[in-house]
């Protein structure tokens, strides 16, 4: 059986241009050359007319991937601290607690078994005198762990800005 094959007719006013059969090649794209010094912000009003921002060369790709990798593993280490400073932080809030009911209960204990009001008054002068004093200890030794938990989770970090600064005015340098 043999086919039959239509020729196909583009209508096309004439107003229109001819269709071109090939399309013509672009040109290379070229990407603008990235620059990695920011431009120098203005001065604010507030500063003398002779002050000039600090400036930057620019580095390497391979020397920016250092220092960001260096500042990712800080970030990672000052988070494990972090972790491990709030995981202990609730141990002891949860030490806190379980002392805190243990005391009551027992308390609660002598309240029953009191023979006169006196005795009921002193139970409970005893509970609350003993209940502000632990608050009072057990809140110092928190705020004591919540400053070190800060304080060394930081210290990763601090470093950190102190190197990278160093590096970028040794590359102003």
């Amino acid at each position: 059986m043999a086919t039959k094959s239509k020729k196909i007719v583009s209508v096309v006013p004439e107003t229109f241009e001819a269709i071109p059969e090939t399309i013509p090649e672009t040109p290379a794209w070229n990407p603008p050359a990235l620059s990695l010094t920011p431009p120098s912000p203005p001065v604010p009003s507030f500063m003398p007319a002779s002050f000039k921002p600090p400036s930057f060369k620019p580095m390497s790709l391979e020397a920016l991937a250092d220092i960001s990798r260096a500042n990712l593993e800080a970030m990672t280490k000052a988070n494990r601290v972090l972790a491990e400073g709030l995981q202990a932080l609730g141990k002891e809030i949860l030490t806190y607690a379980r002392s805190s009911l243990e005391h009551a209960s027992q308390t609660a204990t002598a309240l029953l078994g009191a023979k006169t009001f006196d005795e009921v008054i002193q139970l409970n002068n005893d509970l609350a005198k003993s209940n502000l004093e632990t608050m009072l200890a057990r809140s110092a030794k928190l705020s004591e762990m919540g400053v070190t938990i800060a304080s060394d989770a930081l210290a990763p970090l601090g470093g950190r800005v102190e190197a990278t600064l160093a590096k970028f005015t040794k590359a102003a340098a």
